[in-house]
């Protein structure tokens, strides 16, 4: 609960400060078509929350496969984080450190909505102001990821309950109902990886990153992993936010290319890319 209050703190001030801009701001604002932008990102939303009614054949085997993953993680579960108590000096352990919450500056938190929405705000108003399509589209695609899979997963929280390893190390399937909003009882699924993820899928699919599009997923993963260290997921709480992450971040990427479609049959031109070259 306390997170959920802490992200939409967050935006609230971020949505103060932007009221508070000068007049010639809030025009820019409505001469580049913020509130049409606005509009997109609760269609994202609402389209990706009600997907699962509209599922063909062709995605209904795509979610096997999907729970699948997750299933054969599920096997490792205890397993692994047995092995994490048992060799707590282990390299893949301390090199997870900066990853962690005893860490000084802990950088797992950068997956969480209280940094997620203030960054894609920032992108998406310094988008604004220097008239940059690709941060207006980096900072817009970033949070409907984060908001989609804040959506699924207090739904989730409001039918089931997980226990996290720390809870219950020798088993991983100390499932509940009905759901709880005891973050101590949420390891089902992991947001942190699951809104980085999104983020790093959605800028990824949309963007030329070159060699840096391994850098952004090599981050999300050891996200991921720093919270199964931590005793905050299992691995099938990892495995399942990393997919259904990066799903929805290629989805929302999709429908920002259909867009481009249907604005080039209007004569419009396509927003710019941009990439980095080493």
């Amino acid at each position: 609960m306390q997170r959920t209050i802490s992200n939409r703190m967050s935006f609230l001030v971020l949505s103060a400060a932007l009221l508070s801009q000068p007049t010639a701001l809030r025009a820019q604002f409505r001469a580049d078509s913020t509130w049409q932008d606005i509009r997109h990102t609760g269609g994202d939303i609402w389209a990706l929350w009600t997907s699962p009614v509209r599922a063909n054949a062709s995605e209904l085997g795509g979610f096997a496969i999907f729970a699948s993953g997750v299933g054969a993680a599920a096997v490792l579960d205890e397993p692994l984080y047995h092995w994490i108590l048992d060799h707590p000096s282990a390299w893949p352990v301390r090199v997870l450190h900066p990853m962690r919450e005893s860490a000084h500056y802990p950088l797992y938190k950068l997956g969480t909505g209280a940094y997620v929405i203030p960054l894609s705000t920032a992108a998406y108003l310094a988008g604004v102001m220097s008239k940059s399509r690709a941060l207006r589209d980096a900072g817009m695609g970033c949070l409907a990821g984060d908001l989609t899979i804040a959506g699924v997963r207090q739904t989730i929280f409001l039918f089931l309950t997980r226990e996290r390893p720390v809870g219950s190390p020798d088993d991983a399937f100390v499932f509940g109902f009905p759901g709880t909003q005891d973050p101590r009882h949420q390891s089902f699924f992991s947001g942190h990886v699951a809104n980085s993820m999104a983020c790093a899928s959605f800028v990824s699919h949309r963007f030329d990153l070159d060699v840096a599009e391994p850098l952004f997923y090599t981050f999300v993963m050891a996200i991921g992993a720093g919270r199964v260290v931590d005793g905050q997921h299992w691995l099938s709480d990892t495995v399942m936010g990393g997919m259904f992450g990066y799903l929805v971040g290629r989805t929302i990427s999709g429908r920002f290319a259909a867009r481009d479609r249907s604005a080039v049959g209007r004569g419009m031109p396509l927003p710019i890319r941009f990439s980095w070259s080493f």
